[in-house]
């Protein structure tokens, strides 16, 4: 039954998180390329393929597949129980979403056994039971609160090791037995001296009883015994798993994963003894629990080629800071700062930008003549006169445009100053009314005026290729 629910609340669990991780890429248009955000909400520099990002950020998942150490922390207890490194082996397997950057779903089946023996003058206990484990955890790295300085070294653009913690729920299955007679079914009865022997310790049995020795065959069903009047206790039970551990980077497909769980039950039989218990049945009133110290590692055979996280190539720079910074102190911080210069004491308005009284566009701190009634100003704010304006629109210090070159040379060559124009296609030559070779924005204006005036011969799509000749010249 435990299994059963547990994969039924698996499969819901995945497929669900399967829709939610997925990012939202209908704003990708048809283009072949796009500059991209990422989950983190960070600004993409680099240019992605629309496949590329797609399949990137859908977080495929993950397979996991290892081994753990198992020790149990009950009443009854083995002899290594303090050393979590040479308990029982269990196999554990399962599969990891990534929700984003440093959340992830861990979906987690982990089989084995536990054990307990306890044989000395005070009692002599012992338990073995096969478990099934399926178990729910979120696990968060601190990747980003990692910088590239630490001690954490990089390799390629993966980090060596991540430390994560991840804390979820499970269920678990169990079915307790003992080893109460050997093969040939006589009973264990422990005596002071440290042996078994096939009678209780009597000064009768002192000759007659025979040395036996433990075959370690668990045969009796320790809850049909009912030794402490429980009944048919549930053999299934939940569970609480707390993990830490560290991320072993070997390639961009494969991770090694070491930690150690401590598995808190809802529950106090797991090894048959408990408060309800007499004499040397007595246990404590805690819950059963056990710490598994384990290697999985981690493959993501599922991906796409991995194409750069942002996050990644910006993990060594401090966005919280940058969020917060006023680089010329205003007291509006640079992201909405639209005037980032301002001097240090100049008042400004919510948007960062020194106040201008006069509305001149040139600010009071530079305005000579703070009230003007006009925008025709200098560049100190002062309103030109007429003479000022009839000297401004004098272009005969001006030099045309074809002429540059010849002027200043250096400033031609293979730089962009020089224009090269695209041949205009043959019918929209007559659009070039000075049949210089050029389509200008005039000309452009002139025939897209007529166009709706009904004065031109052009179709709708006629107009669309001239506009986009246009800005391709």
């Amino acid at each position: 039954m435990a299994l059963k629910r547990f994969l039924i609340i698996l499969a819901v669990l995945f497929w669900g998180f399967n829709s939610f991780s997925q990012v939202d890429t209908s704003f990708v248009g048809s283009d072949t390329s796009f500059t991209g955000t990422d989950t983190s909400g960070f600004s993409s520099f680099f240019t992605y393929s629309e496949e590329e990002m797609s399949k990137y950020l859908e977080y495929k998942p993950i397979l996991k597949f290892g081994f753990g150490s198992l020790s149990f922390l009950g009443d009854v207890r083995d002899v290594y129980y303090k050393n979590p490194l040479i308990g029982r082996k269990p196999v554990v397997f399962g599969i990891s979403r990534k929700l984003n950057t440093f959340l992830a779903l861990d979906f987690d089946i982990t089989k084995g056994y536990l054990t307990g023996i306890e044989q000395n003058t005070l009692r002599n206990l012992n338990f073995k039971t096969d478990f099934f484990i399926g178990g729910i955890s979120l696990r968060y790295n601190f990747e980003q609160l990692l910088k590239k300085k630490d001690v954490f070294l990089s390799l390629e653009e993966y980090r060596v090791l991540i430390p994560f913690v991840s804390f979820g729920f499970e269920t678990v299955s169990f079915n307790s037995k003992g080893d109460l007679y050997d093969a040939q079914g006589r009973k264990y009865y422990a005596w002071s001296d440290g042996t078994l022997r096939d009678r209780p310790e009597t000064p009768q049995n002192v000759y007659t009883a025979q040395i036996l020795h433990r075959d370690y065959v668990f045969e009796t069903d320790l809850r049909e015994l009912n030794l402490d009047g429980l009944g048919k206790y549930n053999t299934s039970t939940y569970g609480i798993p707390i993990s830490a551990g560290v991320d072993l980077h070997v390639h961009n497909r494969l991770v090694l994963e070491f930690g150690v769980t401590y598995h808190y039950m809802m529950n106090d039989l797991i090894d048959n003894v408990s408060s309800a218990g007499q004499g040397d049945r007595k246990g404590d009133d805690k819950n059963d629990a056990f710490v598994n110290a384990y290697i999985v590692a981690k493959f993501d055979i599922f991906s796409a080629k991995k194409v750069v996280d942002v996050t990644d190539a910006y993990s060594d720079v401090d966005f919280a800071t940058l969020d917060k910074m006023d680089s010329d102190g205003d007291g509006v911080i640079d992201l909405w700062d639209e005037c980032p210069e301002t001097p240090a004491g100049e008042k400004v308005d919510e948007k960062g930008c020194p106040l201008d009284d006069d509305k001149d566009g040139i600010p009071n701190y530079r305005d000579k003549e703070v009230k003007s009634d006009t925008i025709l100003v200098s560049t100190e704010g002062v309103k030109l006169s007429e003479e000022d304006m009839i000297a401004l629109s004098d272009s005969n210090d001006a030099i045309n445009e074809d002429e540059i070159c010849q002027v200043y040379p250096s400033m031609c060559g293979k730089t962009l100053l020089r224009r090269h124009f695209t041949e205009i296609p043959t019918k929209f030559k007559f659009v070039d009314k000075n049949k210089d070779g050029y389509i200008s924005l005039d000309e452009l204006n002139d025939v897209i005026d007529k166009f709706f005036d009904f004065e031109i011969n052009l179709t709708v799509d006629d107009i669309y290729e001239l506009t986009d000749f246009f800005f391709s010249q």
